[in-house]
């Protein structure tokens, strides 16, 4: 396979229309994230169209920082993003040409986590002891309604009473500071959390289009109980944040928030639901409530660093 990389040529209209043409692709992947990690994190995003005998087949984004002034260390994040159907053994050899930029030998270094299934052994790298990212695809070309028959029957029960619930549920851009003040308190209540909130403001500042984030509140009464925050990113989206209070657990707010999402996401051009990370080593509760929806589950090959 005689591949080439076009490093850092691409336009952003470029990338985003090559971008919406992936199956899947994954949000730390997308050009927002990107720009969000400079301005959030330090780094500087490097973005390369992998193209075989003229076609564009993956494309790949490369954060990178430099340390001591010298080594420039690059972080490969659930990407490469397949844009069509491509052998194992030519995603390792479009992985070895991406891994050029960074070797020991011109003061680079490159780790990876790679968008490989479970079991792939990457040639030339060590493997990290992490656990490799696990999550689950819905896919939303389907009717809701077999969605729903598919739904796990407690989750569903769930749902119907929700429904039942008189909850207000609404999607608004304005519902971000109140989202985002909510996912804060969550924080500082539980200690940890996988996405900062400077991140999520600085891929709002940086969304292709203005409804790239979907962020959905349920209220009861006069009140808000739950919400949630989804980000698209090409003709897919990743659920990425969600807070919950005493009064939305007990009516269930976030299988109506989660629902609504799948019911709104096709209707904005969206094909397909990431759910966002299943851990059920960490976040047993939420893990087993992602796998309620019962979507094609799906587990990376893991971390790895470049010998």
């Amino acid at each position: 396979m005689s591949l080439r990389v076009d490093w850092d040529l691409a336009d952003r209209a470029e990338w985003e229309a090559l971008f919406a043409g992936a199956p899947r692709s994954s949000l730390v992947q997308s050009w927002a994230y990107g720009e969000a990690k400079r301005h959030a994190g330090g780094w500087r995003p490097r973005r390369a169209v992998v193209s075989w005998l003229g076609q564009p087949v993956a494309l790949a984004q490369v954060l990178e920082k430099r340390l001591g002034g010298l080594i420039r260390v690059g972080r490969l994040n659930r990407g490469p993003v397949w844009l069509r159907e491509v052998s194992p053994a030519d995603r390792l050899e479009v992985i070895r040409v991406l891994r050029q930029r960074w070797r020991w030998t011109n003061l680079g270094a490159l780790s990876l986590a790679p968008e490989l299934p479970e079991g792939t052994l990457v040639p030339g790298f060590r493997r990290r002891g992490l656990d490799p990212w696990c999550s689950a695809w819905l896919d939303l070309t389907q009717p809701p309604e077999l969605l729903r028959k598919r739904l796990d029957g407690k989750w569903r029960n769930m749902l119907n009473a929700s429904e039942k619930a008189s909850l207000l549920v609404e999607a608004s851009p304005d519902f971000l500071a109140w989202m985002l003040s909510r996912y804060c308190e969550l924080l500082a209540e539980k200690g940890f959390g996988a996405t900062p909130p400077a991140l999520v403001e600085a891929l709002a500042a940086n969304a292709f289009r203005p409804d790239d984030l979907l962020v959905l509140k349920a209220s009861h009464g006069h009140d808000a109980v739950a919400g949630i925050l989804l980000a698209r990113h090409g003709d897919c989206a990743t659920y990425l944040i969600g807070w919950n209070g005493d009064e939305g657990r007990k009516l269930k707010a976030n299988n109506r928030l989660l629902w609504e999402a799948v019911v709104e996401l096709p209707k904005r051009g969206v094909k397909a639901l990431d759910l966002g990370g299943i851990d059920e080593r960490l976040t047993p509760g939420i893990a087993a409530f992602k796998r309620g929806m019962n979507g094609e589950e799906y587990r990376l090959a893991g971390e790895f660093m470049g010998l």
